[in-house]
Formats: C-alpha cells, structure tokens, sequence
C-alpha cells in the first residue's frame, strides 16, 4: 500500500470510529430504539478503532513517525513508541471501562463509566479541535462529539432520578 493510500485509510478508519462512538453516545442518552442499543454501535466503535490503530502503526512504520500526531507532530517528538503504544493501551482500558460500567437498568453508570467517556471523547475532541488551524470545519464534529457525550452523562442522571 501506498504511504498515501495507507494515510488516507488512517483518517478514514479513525472517522469511521467517531461516528460509531458518537452514534453509540446518542442512542445510550436516547435509549432509542431500545436501551441496549447502543452496544452493538459501541462494539464496532472499538472495533474499527483497533483496525485504526493497525493502520497508525502501520503508517508509523513505512513514515518513521513523521506527521504522525494531529498538527503534523512526530512520533519522536512526543515520545516515540512509548507514547504510541501507551495510548493503545490508555484507550482500550477506556473503551473497556466504558463497556463494562455503563448504565444498565439496575445501576445507572454513573463514576468509571462517565470518566472512561468523558475520557474518549476528550480525545476525539482535541483531534479535531488541533485541526482547526487548518480549517475550520473541524471545530464542526468536535461539537457533535462534544454533544452527544454530554447527551449521554446527562440522561444517565435523569434515568438515575426517574428509577
């Protein structure tokens, strides 16, 4: 594969992952169309970010890290390998959290579930928000993210009062 054609599949796969973690955020805070709808969405959202991630390291790989990070940043410059696979692993412990203590109808997921999605967000968010410079557009799904993660720790709250 082409270093084009493999970074333009990098920004692909991670847009993909940020429409399937958004849409999950919005139909956990809708409860629509049934409260556990949003796990098959979660599922393919940490999927499609561990194709990412192979494709990261792949593109890591065949540009020795160069313009890795969002703003054209290097790998080396922040930390090289250690860094990269030090995200890997914060981010599947996120989405594994995320997972794990979301609200069901007995408990309402409120702590590890909310700071593991405030956590993911986050991150999406700063991608976006660091591309701003080079257009501002981006600032445009950096809000949704932004929205629908807010959406979801909102309705937990009101789900938590209505029990």
């Amino acid at each position: 594969m082409k270093t084009a054609t493999l970074h333009r599949t990098v920004r692909l796969t991670a847009r993909t992952s940020t429409v399937l973690f958004t849409s999950a955020q919005i139909a956990q805070a809708l409860r629509w169309p049934t409260p556990s709808a949003w796990r098959p969405l979660y599922l393919a959202f940490v999927a499609a970010h561990a194709v990412h991630f192979g494709f990261v390291t792949r593109f890591a790989q065949r540009t020795r890290g160069q313009a890795l990070f969002p703003g054209g940043r290097n790998m080396q410059d922040v930390g090289g390998w250690t860094t990269v696979l030090g995200i890997y692993a914060l981010f599947l412990t996120l989405a594994t959290v995320g997972w794990i203590a979301a609200p069901t109808d007995a408990y309402q997921g409120r702590g590890p579930g909310v700071a593991a999605t405030t956590s993911i967000g986050a991150m999406f968010v700063s991608v976006y928000l660091q591309q701003v410079r080079r257009s501002p557009w981006h600032a445009v799904p950096g809000v949704i993210i932004a929205a629908a993660v807010v959406a979801n720790i909102a309705s937990r709250s009101v789900i938590g009062r209505a029990s």
